[in-house]
């Protein structure tokens, strides 16, 4: 199963590595946890959000963020063979794993950016029907190929 989107591939591995990273790094955001949220439309949505996001500094987390997200994330396998068994399964480093909580970090700020302009907080489990609705015009204007 493979989606391009504009210059980004997601892939089969993209989708797996995201659901078997899920349950280690849970967003603040509640629309982003909700259960009937599909992992595969949410890998989707968070990759049309990012490319949103581009390079804007004020979507940019700080590092000392990102290590605090790395470390949350770190700490939730109880044995560090454990956590060092996820890396080596996904071909990762702690480096590469720095950058996809980077980029998911981005998104997340691009989202909370949109539910301020509902004054609304991100964090509100009010702000799900917005997000659903809004990301729902987004993904309408940049729409996935499923590739063959």
């Amino acid at each position: 199963m493979l989606y391009a989107l504009q210059d980004r591939i997601i892939t089969a591995g993209d989708l797996a590595f995201d659901v078997d990273l899920d349950p280690h790094d849970l967003s603040a955001i509640p629309a982003l946890e909700a259960a009937d949220y599909a992992a595969e439309q949410r890998i989707v949505d968070l990759t049309i959000i990012r490319a949103l996001a581009g390079d804007t500094l004020i979507y940019r987390p700080s590092p000392e963020e990102v290590e605090a997200r790395w470390e949350r994330v770190r700490a939730t396998w109880q044995r560090a063979e454990d956590f060092e068994a996820f890396l080596t399964r996904w071909g990762l480093d702690g480096d590469d794993l720095r950058g996809l909580l980077y980029s998911r970090m981005v998104s997340e700020r691009y989202i909370r950016r949109v539910a301020a302009t509902h004054d609304v907080p991100a964090e509100n489990e009010d702000f799900a029907p917005i997000y659903q609705k809004w990301i729902a015009e987004v993904r309408a204007k940049s729409p996935p190929r499923r590739a063959p």
